[in-house]
């Protein structure tokens, strides 16, 4: 495909649907009403296969025209639609769908296109497009197109026009004889928005419920209910109309088309256990972990043929497979294939007469196979079938392939937790996992498989190892999900209902308005999805009650029934949450109960139940003033949350990235303290969806950090600069997420068999639930959240800060061994004043939590630099281990900044002591030395703090280009890059290593220069010293040149 070019509708919708493609169109009208694109997406290697939204359209045409009409001076426009996020003065340029009818025509747009057409005549086109919100209008060389079905059960003369967002849609283009062959050929497409967009919530502080604006979005159905805006993200003003994902044409040899190559495990057997020679064997429940371990394992291949007769009724052939080591660069001739086949076969006499039908090709031992696992268990190995139909006169020809891996999936009801525990491959996993929505808000990045893996490669770094991509936004796409495959990690999806809109707090139990076009969309995708192993389980939505009635009788039953058919090997939960009580169904739904989604009390998390009692009280309940001690059946799985999918806190971004977010003037405006309504706010604070710091009780979390310490909020009470309010924000979200994914772990299948971050990924840039920002830089919550999950390590601390004892968790389905653990407590000048080393049990048990009869002690020692603040202590614990068949000791370690017991959290100056080390003493030098790893290039930084006083309070790595070869207006962060370890503790003595990676791109583009550093070159600029800046807490800022390693060309 060429270039497309874009054209406004000219059409009003009673007569849309008969509207002449604009290949018919005057010239004058033509020239008036369409521009051509020429952009190359700085994220794609095919710049054409979706062409976007069709705001971003408008987007795209008026940043031609700005450059048009700029001075020379100026040379780029003053936003760039591929790679930067609108702020509000782009944003207020542009309608909101709903406004009117001239609004609706806005979003309307024709995409046209042109296509070579093969010379060879028999070649047959097949158009497929993944993904258009919200149904299209095809026209092909003038002619318009009726999608074709590839499911057997539908009528092949029915009309397959289905509305909805996530269904694909096939279009026959006939054979290539029938086109014109001296010029290309066009393809044009009218896309027609959501018929039901809703009226958006526009105020960014409002006290209304705008879950989905005025929820009127649910009636369209398979759509993002979020797009008409939530509390968390401003209104999407197209509702992310128009061709979202990929377009895909094939040419094959002849009338066969093959779709869909099916791959289901039947059978495993560790080929050092047994042989498989029975066919009425099980599969192996349960499995043994290790990437060494081998297994036979038997899958049921299956293709779908669609048949599109131009001379005969029937067509006989054959059909062959090879299935090989997954590879981004297959071959594609036979010869080829067989050479590197670990199976393959033909299937001969094969008669293909239907429209569409499926054909099993038989059940196939594979040999010699490797698990797949999730990234905290083990390795991702994946596979390849190659699936070839070749009629007997070879007069036809057509392949289908996919990527698999080897694993099962089932879900138990836990027996001590009482909820959903999901097992992959025979064992229990503890999913500890984000919440997603999408990488953008605009869908500019659906077809970038380099963004979703870096996302997911900060998630996995993190120690997370779940995803649960939330109803209110998109079924993810094939890049998404082959990241996924790739990283390890297990995605919950959810289909596309909420309980905000379809009925359970607003909107209609029988939303959507057409079921059909609903589940027709959940049918394509359940089987588009069904091979990534990556792929755990299906949701029907979002906080769904009662589940009798949403999703709808008959909607349910259809989804039910689907995931029988098309997959066979998933579980399936109506709802993430139902309601409390002890009629709670744990097979139906996830929870009775999600939230809260405000800042706690550390030692909260450590509680059954955070922020809510334990047990549960329903709604009546509460009304009545029911006791908790009148509860008769307190472990009841409708009385505790066990499988937590929703638990939110605080968020700000790093102040780099808040620059590139807000004005000076707005970042000056940052918020007092003890603030806990938006309307005490600056706008474009709120713009931004902020949430406040501060707890019920009236406790600011971030000036709990000041100094001179405060004592009694008012209105006028401010950090002294957004500088020290940001670093603060960032220790602050630290201890939170810290405590919050410490407190979830320290019970795993015992209170808890997941949890769930609300969120952890960031659509767009905002102030409200993210772990890293739309930038992909990292705040300090992911940094706590990496120190409480050990980065995955399986054998993790946990401190409990409600009562200091002390926990080892072991996370992996098999005992290890623990030796030691040891603690130290230092003053923040660096001395020691306490410590202490104990056994702890010869057994860490698998899946299993230690929990040691200790309790940390708090040390009483003078604190001479200020006396009348209160003292803080930071508390190292490390924790040491073996594997039961390895010598090598390990190591897990958890620094924590430490208050008396009898302060708790409730002091308003808990922290003014670290603000004091940061406002009045000097600041710590540390000693850094950086370069590039020979073989991997990744950069290793050694840091070693030599001074014999004060501590290096949460110190900072960040690799960025050369600060003084800039105005300080950019951002001069390489991003995304991938740190082994950040906010670190540096004690005086202490040394460390800091790992670094980024992205093949960003590599491809260094070069060692004459005196032995790296530098580099962007997109955007012409070459800089390539630089890694450390600072922190009261950490002295430097800037360190990176040595260069003998993989990278010399300048």
């Amino acid at each position: 495909m060429e270039a497309w070019t874009i054209c406004k509708s000219i059409h009003k919708d009673t007569s849309i649907l008969h509207a002449p493609p604009p290949s018919q169109w005057k010239v004058s009208t033509y020239q008036q009403n369409c521009f051509k694109r020429h952009d190359t997406p700085p994220f794609a290697t095919d710049a054409f296969t979706a062409p976007g939204t069709a705001l971003f359209q408008h987007w795209i045409r008026d940043s031609y025209d700005l450059n048009e009409t700029s001075s020379s001076s100026s040379s780029t426009p003053s936003w760039d639609p591929w790679t930067d996020f609108p702020n509000e003065n782009v944003m207020k340029f542009y309608p909101d769908i709903s406004d009117d009818d001239a609004a609706r025509d806005y979003y309307t747009l024709w995409y046209t296109t042109s296509v070579d057409v093969p010379k060879e005549g028999n070649r047959r086109g097949h158009l497929t497009l993944h993904g258009v919100n919200y149904q299209p209008i095809v026209y092909f060389d003038g002619n318009m197109l009726q999608p074709y079905t590839t499911y057997s059960e539908d009528d092949a003369t029915d009309d397959h026009d289905t509305g909805g967002m996530f269904i694909r849609r096939h279009y026959d283009l006939g054979l290539a004889n029938l086109h014109q062959l001296t010029s290309p050929s066009t393809l044009e497409m009218l896309v027609l928005p959501p018929p039901f967009a809703g009226m958006p919530c526009k105020e960014a502080c409002t006290t209304r419920d705008c879950q989905g604006g005025d929820h009127n979005i649910a009636k369209s159905g398979a759509i993002m209910q979020c797009t008409a805006g939530w509390d968390w993200i401003s209104p999407t003003p197209d509702r992310n109309t128009g061709i979202w994902d990929e377009v895909e044409i094939q040419w094959t040899l002849g009338d066969v088309k093959l779709h869909d190559a099916w791959v289901k495990v039947s059978n495993i057997v560790v080929e050092n256990e047994s042989e498989h020679d029975d066919d009425d064997d099980e599969t192996t429940t349960t499995l043994p972990l290790g990437d060494d371990v081998r297994v036979s394992v038997w899958i049921d291949l299956t293709v779908t043929a669609t048949y599109h007769e131009s001379r005969n009724r029937s067509t006989d052939g054959s059909y062959s497979y090879w299935i090989t080591p997954y590879s981004s660069h297959l071959p594609q001739s036979p010869e080829l294939l067989e050479s590197s086949a670990l199976a393959s076969g033909t299937i001969y006499n094969v008669t293909i007469d239907q429209h569409a039908a499926d054909y099993h090709l038989g059940n196939i031992r594979i040999p010699k196979a490797k698990l797949w696992w999730p990234h905290t268990h083990g390795d991702q190995p994946l596979y390849t079938v190659q699936v070839l139909f070749r009629s007997s006169d070879n007069a036809y020809e057509s392949r289908a392939d996919t990527t698999f891996g080897v694993r099962t999936v089932s879900s138990e009801t836990g027996a001590a937790s009482k909820s959903f525990t999901l097992k992959i491959n025979g064992h229990p996993i503890f999913l500890a996992g984000g919440n997603w929505i999408t990488t953008d808000q605009f869908l500019r990045f659906s077809n970038s498989y380099q963004r979703y893996y870096n996302e997911l490669t900060l998630m996995a770094n993190a120690g997370f190892n779940s995803i649960r991509v939330w109803g209110g936004g998109i079924t993810e796409t094939r890049q998404f999900y082959q990241a996924a495959d790739e990283v390890g990690m297990l995605i919950y999806q959810e289909f596309w209902m909420t309980g905000d809109n379809n009925g359970r707090f607003a909107g209609d139990y029988d939303w959507p308005n057409d079921h059909g076009s609903y589940t027709r969309n959940v049918r394509d995708v359940i089987r588009k999805l069904r091979n990534h192993p990556s792929l755990a389980f299906f949701g029907g939505g979002n906080e769904l009650y009662p589940t009798s009635k949403s999703p709808p009788r008959d909607v349910g039953e259809q989804i039910r029934m689907y995931i029988g058919v098309y997959d066979g090997t998933r579980p399936y939960v109506s709802s993430s949450v139902t309601e409390v009580g002890d009629s709670f169904d744990p097979f139906d739904s996830l929870a009775p109960k999600d939230g809260p989604y405000v800042i706690q009390r550390e030692e909260d998390f450590f509680d059954r139940n955070t922020g809510f009692t334990s047990p549960l009280l329903s709604l009546d309940e509460l009304a009545r003033n029911v006791s908790i001690h009148d509860v008769k059946n307190k472990n009841a799985p409708g009385r505790n949350i066990g499988f937590q999918a929703e638990i939110g806190s605080v968020s700000h971004p790093e102040l780099e990235s808040l620059r590139r977010f807000l004005s000076s003037d707005a970042l000056e405006s940052f918020p007092s303290c003890g603030v806990t309504s938006c309307f005490q706010v600056d706008q474009k604070w709120n713009n931004l969806k902020w949430i406040t710091f501060t707890e019920q009780s009236g406790l600011d979390r971030i000036c709990q950090f000041q100094y001179p310490p405060v004592s009694n909020l008012t209105i006028d009470t401010r950090m002294d600069s957004i500088e020290d309010y940001s670093w603060a924000a960032q220790f602050a979200q630290y201890i939170q997420y810290n405590a919050l994914v410490q407190g979830y772990s320290h019970r795993i299948f015992d209170w808890h068999s997941a949890f769930y971050i609300w969120k952890t990924s960031s659509p767009s840039p905002t102030l409200r639930g993210s772990l890293y920002d739309w930038y992909l830089a990292t705040n300090g919550g992911y940094w706590g959240a990496h120190s409480g999950l050990s980065g995955g390590n399986p054998v993790r601390l946990v401190f409990n800060r409600q009562d200091w004892t002390l926990n080892v968790v072991n996370t992996l389905p098999k005992a290890f061994l623990g030796t030691t653990m040891r603690w130290t407590a230092h003053s923040l000048n660096g001395t020691r004043v306490g410590g202490d080393t104990m056994s702890i049990p010869d057994q860490l048990n698998g899946n299993h939590v230690a929990h040691l009869e200790y309790k940390l002690p708090w040390i009483q020692s003078e604190q001479a630099f200020m006396p009348e603040l209160q003292n803080i202590l930071l508390y190292r614990i490390e924790v040491f281990y073996r594997d039961e068949y390895d010598s090598t000791i390990h190591n897990t370690r958890n620094d924590y900044y430490l208050t008396g017991p009898s302060v708790g959290s409730e002091s308003q100056s808990r922290y003014a002591l670290l603000g004091a080390y940061r406002k009045v003493l000097p600041r710590v030098r540390l000693q850094v030395s950086c370069a590039a790893d020979d073989d991997s290039m990744d950069i290793v930084c050694k840091v070693d703090h030599l001074q014999k006083e004060m501590i290096g309070i949460m110190t900072r790595f960040t690799l960025v280009l050369d600060p003084s070869m800039s105005d300080g207006s950019e951002d001069n962060r390489i991003l995304p890059s991938f740190y082994s370890q950040n906010y670190i503790t540096l004690l005086p003595g202490d040394s460390s290593y800091v790992k670094i990676n980024t992205t093949n791109e960003q590599k491809q583009t260094w070069t060692c220069l004459p005196d032995g550093y790296i530098g580099v070159g962007t997109r955007k600029r012409g070459g800089f010293l390539l630089m890694v800046s450390v600072d922190g807490w009261n950490v002295e800022q430097s800037t360190i040149l990176i040595g260069c390693t003998h993989n990278i060309a010399t300048a």
